[in-house]
């Protein structure tokens, strides 16, 4: 009994010491510089992840919602881009939230992809594929 108490109270000592309470800092609506487009960061149990929101023309020039036409799955193409995760994998790594995936539905390429928190309120997010990378920073929608 004392050595699965000492077990007990050493797993709960482990968790408290590595959770990041900064964490959950990127949780939360944020916008582009065109504030065209919106997307919205949650915690998996995987890290973090994002998905698109809203768009400010959600939907085609008929009038239809926006599609993930090119998404290499065939069976996901008629899906609403609204609702599609374009982020994930992210981990958080004390300072910045590394590691992660980024799902681009307008060539419908996955890259890797890091989010580095600028203030509380902006965000770089760097995606890289192969040689090319692209950073664009992001503000906190309020």
């Amino acid at each position: 009994m004392k050595r699965t108490l000492t077990a007990i109270t050493a797993l709960i000592f482990a968790v408290v010491i590595f959770a990041h309470p900064d964490a959950d800092k990127i949780k939360g609506v944020w916008t582009n510089d065109q504030k065209n487009i919106r997307i919205e960061f949650f915690k998996v149990p995987s890290g973090y992840a994002a998905k698109i929101v809203w768009f400010a023309k959600p939907n085609d020039e008929h009038g239809n919602p926006r599609l993930d036409k090119a998404n290499p799955d065939p069976d996901l193409r008629n899906k609403p881009l609204v609702g599609t995760v374009i982020m994930y994998d992210l981990e958080f790594d004390g300072k910045n939230y590394v590691s992660g995936k980024f799902y681009g539905p307008k060539r419908g390429v996955i890259a890797d992809c890091s989010v580095k928190m600028i203030s509380p309120d902006k965000i770089e997010i760097t995606g890289k594929k192969g040689f090319f990378n692209d950073t664009k920073t992001w503000t906190r929608y309020k």
